[in-house]
């Protein structure tokens, strides 16, 4: 891997790394960015907390990431002794409790550890359940806090009948596609109260969060710089119609006739528009593939406002598809075919992305905010 990737739902933000090659790839989510929710998970924030009874441990929003955090409430259990309602405060099975939803773009397929940040002031408010993509794998359930209560502390133990505060690094997703996916976390116990998580994939067993939001691994320690908090996602809204099919320029040195390659799964389109994006390029769902491309005019005007430049230097081409990446833009690799007409037309339903950067592959399509946008 040879690098580190850090990315919030709906937040673009940098990263200091103190490391000089640490392999790993983080994808950091704040818990109020959520796509859908059960109305018993409730947001606290410091301007505002829900008035529900009981809460018997109040809210700890003051020392949370943003200010703001999620709490299953009402907490009736927080003791032994207090009557166990399964169904109503306690929920044995992932999937089968209040859950909570979030639309994630991963880097790049694989297994990744789940640390959830949580704050427990019991032995009945610290467990809790992670899904995927509508399976709950037996990887990603019970789990589990002991240590570190009465503050907010880093997990990714699974409960297991030999060790029931939970074996560390255990709590785990398999994706088989990069791109769109949808992480689901499910109740186990009432009173939980959930500030952040982290999707870590490593080939460095050392590598973890620490109290600080760090990412510490046995060679260094990587500082996130802190994010404000966006507002919570409105619940899902039917979807809207996809937009007429549209041309895709095509790179001079390729045939006029490609297309973009048909997403492996329709999840990786979140936003309903007829895009996805799968193994860091764009992809088009089945039911609204892309039409086959006009061919590329013979000659562009060497003047024209929306052609793209010509690269310095083939170098920054790697993947020789006749486009390089410079000065934080897309470039035309120099060759005896005419440069290519950069996409500018309006899509229904499409917005114009805020960065070219977004665009890795290219193509003319873009990632942002958990959706595809056009590059100017």
């Amino acid at each position: 891997m040879n690098r580190i990737v850090l990315s919030v739902i709906g937040l673009l933000f940098t990263m200091t790394s103190q490391l000089q090659a640490q392999e790993f790839v983080a994808v950091k989510v704040e818990a109020e960015n959520f796509a859908s929710k059960h109305a018993d998970w409730r947001v606290t924030s410091t301007s505002s907390t829900p008035n529900v009874r009981p809460d018997p441990d109040g809210p700890h929003a003051g020392s949370a990431s943003g200010g703001t955090y999620l709490e299953l409430l009402p907490d009736t259990r927080v003791t032994h002794n207090d009557t166990l309602i399964t169904g109503t405060n306690f929920w044995s099975t992932g999937g089968t409790g209040p859950s909570i939803t979030y639309n994630v773009n991963i880097p790049e397929s694989g297994r990744y550890l789940v640390f959830v940040k949580a704050y427990s002031t019991g032995t009945e408010d610290n467990g809790i359940h992670v899904g995927l993509n509508g399976s709950n794998p037996a990887s990603g359930e019970r789990m589990q806090w002991c240590s570190g209560k009465n503050q907010w502390t880093w997990s990714s133990a699974q409960r297991t009948n030999s060790n029931h505060c939970g074996v560390e690094r255990t709590i785990f997703l398999d994706f088989s596609f990069a791109g769109a996916n949808t992480v689901t976390f499910s109740a186990r116990e009432d009173g939980f109260e959930f500030d952040q998580f982290i999707l870590l994939k490593t080939s460095n067993n050392s590598c973890t969060p620490n109290s600080n939001d760090q990412i510490v691994c046995n060679t260094g320690t990587t500082s996130i710089a802190a994010q404000s908090t966006t507002p919570a996602a409105p619940a899902p809204v039917a979807p809207v119609a996809a937009p007429a099919p549209v041309t895709v320029v095509q790179p001079a040195s390729q045939p006029a006739t490609q297309t973009l390659p048909v997403c492996a799964s329709a999840a990786s389109d979140p936003d309903g528009d007829g895009f996805g994006w799968e193994n860091n390029q764009s992809c088009t769902v089945a039911a609204n593939s892309v039409s086959t491309a006009a061919p590329v005019a013979s000659s562009t005007p060497a003047a024209a406002p929306n052609q793209l430049p010509i690269c310095q230097s083939a170098a920054s081409d790697p993947d020789g598809d006749g486009f390089g990446w410079e000065q934080e833009r897309s470039c035309q690799v120099s060759g005896s075919a005419p440069a290519v007409q950069v996409q500018t037309q309006t899509v229904p339903g499409v917005e114009f992305c805020q960065s070219a950067s977004s665009d890795s592959d290219g193509d003319g399509w873009g990632w942002e905010n958990s959706r595809s946008c056009l590059v100017r």
